[in-house]
């Protein structure tokens, strides 16, 4: 791994940051605010060793938490098991494969809705309607679903001659 892919590597999660931040927080819909952060994790975690990959999912699971303000350790444990889940399945799945991507980013993203269902159901303000707070989350899992090749591909293609 060189200091020109790592900084590369950066700005782009920086970029996905700010994107989560800035633009996809603030969706209207609930099911449209997804988690690009989760699933640059899955790329990561596929192109780096099983130690480099974890650190970098705490790191960056940290700084999402701190920003966010509220349930602390959600996005460090989310993504650390997302880079968990790829390092020991890696070896089963063809992951260049776009579908094999969204179906496994589909899955991590959807065991983070449920998290988040669950946390939102016995939070103080309670939710309002159950039916629809869990059809949204259902629709933000599938929304990261299809999503997932395009936020992967700039994780492989900026790795260039270390393939």
């Amino acid at each position: 791994m060189t200091w020109r892919y790592l900084v590369r590597i950066t700005l782009y999660t920086v970029f996905l940051l700010l994107l989560q931040s800035f633009l996809v927080s603030h969706f209207f819909r609930p099911g449209l605010r997804i988690d690009p952060l989760l699933v640059s994790m899955f790329g990561t975690a596929f192109v780096w060793s099983p130690l480099v990959s974890v650190v970098w999912a705490s790191v960056w699971g940290f700084i999402v938490d701190a920003l966010s303000g509220k349930f602390w350790g959600f996005h460090v444990g989310s993504y650390v098991v997302a880079v968990c889940l790829v390092n020991m399945t890696a070896e089963r799945f063809e992951y260049r494969n776009p579908f094999y991507q969204m179906l496994f980013v589909g899955a991590c993203a959807l065991g983070q809705s449920g998290v988040l269902g669950l946390f939102l159901l016995f939070d103080a303000s309670g939710p309002a309607d159950l039916a629809t707070m869990f059809l949204s989350l259902l629709m933000r899992s599938m929304v990261m679903m299809v999503l997932a090749p395009l936020i992967t591909y700039p994780l492989w293609n900026t790795r260039g001659d270390n393939l």
